[in-house]
Order: structure tokens, then C-alpha cells, then sequence
């Protein structure tokens, strides 16, 4: 969980008091606005809550505090939040989930009401749902994977993200996987109103295709979203392949529309948009020189592809990659002109690195740096591919969703008022709590596997210098080399 505090705002109060607001990002997107005392309080019932783990230090109380002194607390308040987000045992606390997900709903001042939602598939074909508007992600999945008739047993290897088709069909970034501490609703209308929820597989490794392709329902999303990545270009194909997959498509092979798929280049691959790297980084390229490339990720590799000369490509195994670093650059470049003099300009993408040391051979390990404005989107997909491969090690698969067991917790509001959450005053959700399927009190049509079918059938189309480490690395055997 990367977070970052980019800026902050003032408020007032009811008696015309002012006080300042923190604006936290996760994984580079903002989340929500929180004060100093809204943080501390939560710092406290961290510390309660695990008196054996030394949480990071937190900031020190300070009246009066000048411009300087506030820009000095959001530096340290950020740096105390990326130490909290990198700390397993309290990234998956109830309780940080709680004190997100209530500073959510606060900061777009979303009461609980029930409101109508749609999660597109990825033809496009889109289901409405009526949920409660502070539902959670996973409670929501939930929901929509009953309406499909997915076996409660074949949720685990599906989400739901916010989707761009804009973005993806420029090979920028798209996808973006909402959490449990998220409203989908308010994250979708209040955050990113341009991006659609729409539901995808959640894993990387191919390898876990074979077990959706037992269920029909399964099998029909999987087919759809490897029919989408195909239009969109994030898998490529040559003419010939393109004929025998539209052949299997129009005579509804969906099988073994799969298994063909599967052996394209770049099977599973999300673009992460693009990048400058040193030449040298990339194969046959020289050592003094840099070079634009498209950066992607699939299946245990991140893989350099050189705009200028498509055919250069070079791959970088994570396995062998034994941490990585975002590093945020504050450098200006001055336009040019006429007389060498002009206005101070910032280069977005050039903002932010991306850097991991990688095993070249044996003994020899190399610094590769990306300089991207995307630097934190590849770092959460670095993440989710190793948190993958150490479940694999585990001899795990993919991880079910978790379901917040929300505990008391008492969360200071904006106006420095106090409330105290409980399990039974927190999120009623629609759904039961049992399994059984979604009611509400007003209609909403239940999608069965015979309609479903009908339509899948017809389809035609870290900021400083702190690394994460990468604890797949240790599994580095003679035969990565």
C-alpha cells in the first residue's frame, strides 16, 4: 500500500476556526482528506491495538505552526504513513481499513443511502445493481459475482477495478483495483466518474486459466476479457493467428480460442505506459544514450519495449529482481527560447523513478531506472505479481477476498467531533451475511447462466530512497541464471 501526501488544503470550522487537511493518496490516487488529529488518533489505536509492534514515529504536537512548520509536518506525516503501508501487520488491520474507509466517506460526505451501480463486463456488457453507497469492494463482488451465477468457490480469482478504455487504447495505464477499505461507489463517482467498474480476473500467472475453464460462467469471462485485450493491442497476434481465432470465434470454440491465445507474446500483459531508460538497458542498445520505451507487465517479467524501434524488447524477470524504489525528483527544466531565457517547466514524466536492482548473472547485480510518471502504478503491479509468487511458493493460490471484521473504533471526524464505530453501526450492507443471494427493497433483475450465455455468445469484439524489497528473490534457483 503506497501512500503519499502530495499537498494539503484549510478549513474552517463552525466558530470560523481554521485548521489544515491532509489530501492522502494511495497507490497514487487520491482517497481522502484528514487532519492531524484525525491521524494521530489513529496512531494511537494502532499502537493500542499491537503493543508488541513499534510503530514509526509519529509527528510531534505543535501550536501556532508557521508555513515552513506545516510544510514540515505534511513531509513527516507522509513519511510516517509509507511506514505504516509497509508493514503487513497493519496494512491488514481491521482497523487501518475502518479508519479509511469511514475518512472516505467523510471526505465526499457520503451518507449511507441505497444507490444504483453498474459493473460492465468486458464487452461492455453492463449489469445494474442496487448496493448501499458505502458498500465495500469485496462485499460488492460478492454481490455481482451471485448475479452471474460464479461459483462461490471461483470468486477468489476475480475483481473489481476501475477501467479506462480511453487509456488502455493509448497504452497508458487503465486499470485500477478497488480495495476493501473503498466505496466502489464513491471512488468510481466522486474520484474517477470517467472510468467504468467493470470485473476481471485478479492473477497473472496463466497457469490458473485451467481452473476457470472447468465452469462455464468462468470460462465465458475469461473469454471475454482475452476477446477485449486482443482488440485493445495488449496481446498481439500475426494475420494468420487473427483468422483462426476469429474462425473460433464465430463457430464459439471458446476453448480453444483460450488455448491459442495463450500462446501469443504477450498473453496477460498490462500496459503501464511509457518510460526513459538508458540505452544500455535495452538489447543491442548503446551505453551513452537514453530511449523512450513502452513499459508493461505480464506473468513474473516487466518487459521494455523501444518506441522508436518496436523489434528492440527487453524483459526483466521479477524473480531476479531483488527490490525496487520510487524515487520523486524535483528538478525543473527551463523552456527554451530564442535568447535561452524562459519560464520554469515541469517534465510530468520526469517527476518520478522507478528503479530495481536486477541479477544480471551470477554475482552481478545493476541498477535499472525507469524515469515515468506512472512510477507507482508499476510498483503496485511489481507487488501483486511477487505477493503472487510467494503464495505459489506457499503452495497457495489465489488470495480469497477479506472481508473486514470491523471491531469498535473510535474515528474523529474533520470537526474534531468523536464517533464511535462499532460492527453493528458500520456499512449495513444489502447483501446477507450468509451467502444467500442479494435482495433489496426495490426491483433489480437476477442475470441467470442460460441469458448470460445468450450474450457471451453473441459478442463480436515509494517516494525518497526506501526500497521494497522483493522476497520472491530468495527463490532465485541455477536455472533463473
Amino acid at each position: 500500500m503506497h501512500f503519499s501526501i502530495p499537498d494539503s488544503q484549510q478549513f474552517h470550522d463552525d466558530n470560523g476556526i481554521s485548521y489544515t487537511g491532509y489530501n492522502i493518496h494511495i497507490d497514487g490516487v487520491f482517497h481522502c482528506t484528514a487532519r492531524y488529529k484525525q491521524l494521530l488518533s489513529l496512531h494511537e489505536q494502532l499502537q493500542a491495538q499491537n503493543p508488541y509492534t513499534k510503530l514509526p514515529q509519529f509527528p510531534p504536537k505543535k501550536l501556532f505552526l508557521t508555513n515552513s512548520q506545516l510544510e514540515e509536518r505534511r513531509a513527516l506525516l507522509e513519511k510516517y504513513m509509507q511506514l505504516v503501508g509497509q508493514n503487513p501487520q497493519l496494512t491488514g488491520s481491521d482497523l487501518l481499513i475502518t479508519f479509511l474507509f469511514s475518512a472516505q466517506q467523510e471526505t465526499h460526505n457520503v451518507k449511507m443511502h441505497e444507490v444504483e451501480i453498474e459493473i460492465s463486463l468486458m464487452n461492455g456488457y453492463r449489469i445494474p445493481l442496487s448496493v448501499s453507497s458505502i458498500d465495500s469492494s469485496n462485499t460488492i463482488l460478492d454481490i455481482v459475482c451471485t448475479s452471474v451465477n460464479l461459483p462461490k468457490e471461483l470468486v477468489k480469482y476475480f475483481a473489481l477495478y476501475l477501467f479506462n478504455w480511453s487509456c488502455a487504447k493509448d497504452g497508458q495505464p487503465a486499470l485500477r483495483k478497488l480495495e476493501e477499505y473503498e466505496s466502489p461507489y464513491i471512488s468510481q463517482k466522486y474520484v474517477r466518474a470517467e472510468d467504468k467498474i467493470v470485473l476481471r480476473k485478479s492473477y497473472w500467472d496463466p497457469c490458473y486459466d485451467d481452473d476457470l475453464m472447468i465452469d462455464r460462467v468462468s470460462l465465458d469471462l475469461l473469454y471475454l476479457q482475452i476477446i477485449e485485450d486482443l482488440d485493445l493491442g495488449w496481446i498481439t497476434a500475426d494475420q494468420q493467428t487473427k483468422q483462426i481465432l476469429s474462425s473460433y470465434e464465430s463457430n464459439k470454440q471458446k476453448r480453444e480460442y483460450i488455448e491459442l491465445a495463450r500462446t501469443l507474446r504477450h498473453y496477460g500483459r498490462v500496459p503501464a505506459g511509457e518510460a526513459v531508460t538508458e540505452s544500455s538497458n535495452m538489447s543491442g542498445g548503446g551505453s551513452d544514450s537514453t530511449c523512450r520505451v513502452r513499459v508493461s507487465l505480464a506473468s513474473k517479467e516487466l518487459t521494455l519495449t523501444s518506441i522508436d524501434q518496436p523489434h528492440r524488447e527487453q524483459r526483466y524477470k521479477v524473480t531476479r529482481m531483488r527490490c525496487w524504489r520510487i524515487t520523486t525528483l524535483h528538478t525543473m527544466e527551463r523552456s527554451q527560447t530564442q535568447n535561452g531565457h524562459g519560464p520554469l517547466l515541469e517534465d510530468p514524466s520526469r517527476n518520478f523513478e522507478l528503479s530495481f536492482e536486477y541479477l544480471i548473472s551470477k554475482d552481478n547485480l545493476k541498477w535499472i531506472t525507469l524515469r515515468t510518471e506512472h512510477a507507482t502504478f508499476i510498483s503496485v503491479c511489481l507487488q501483486s505479481i511477487v505477493d503472487e509468487l510467494m503464495r505459489q511458493k506457499d503452495c497457495k493460490g489465489p488470495a480469497s477476498p477479506q472481508y473486514t471484521k470491523r471491531g469498535n473504533f473510535t474515528f474523529v471526524r474533520l470537526d474534531g467531533s468523536s464517533q464511535l464505530i462499532t460492527p453493528s453501526s458500520s456499512s449495513d450492507t444489502l447483501s446477507s451475511t450468509n451467502g444467500d443471494s442479494y435482495n433489496s427493497g426495490s426491483s433489480r433483475e437476477l442475470f441467470s447462466v442460460q441469458k448470460l450465455t445468450e450474450k457471451f455468445a453473441t459478442v463480436s469484439f515509494k517516494s525518497g530512497r526506501d526500497c521494497v524489497e522483493n522476497n520472491a528473490f530468495e527463490a532465485i534457483g541455477d536455472e533463473e541464471l
